[in-house]
């Protein structure tokens, strides 16, 4: 699953081996210091890897993250506009997916 938060970008999968973990990815290490503050250490770098950045969790840990975001940094009601414009290949990024989305949306 692909998750977008104000200034992160996630990609999470199963754990192939243990069934109560998840595998949290991202291209930037910040992106996932940002959602987990605190796990720095357990972040491992694969540059082999299309994700670099991963870090190995309990789902519940993954569940409290996300209802702690919902419930306490989902303040905004525009997403793009909401974004940290400080980091133009970030700006770039979300709006090159916005608009493939866009595309998508006018061919269904």
């Amino acid at each position: 699953m692909w998750l977008f938060t104000k200034n992160s970008f996630i990609s999470v999968v199963q754990h192939r081996e243990r069934q109560d973990h998840v595998l949290v990815r991202a291209r930037v290490k910040k992106h996932i210091v940002r959602l987990f503050p605190g796990q720095e250490k357990l972040i491992a770098k694969d540059d082999t890897a299309d994700y670099r950045w991963r870090l190995l969790i309990p789902k519940q840990v993954l569940a409290d993250t996300l209802a702690d975001y919902i419930m306490q940094r989902l303040d905004y009601d525009n997403f793009k506009a909401a974004q940290e414009a400080d980091d133009p290949a970030w700006l770039s990024f979300l709006h090159s997916i916005w608009g493939v989305g866009l595309g998508l949306q006018k061919k269904s």
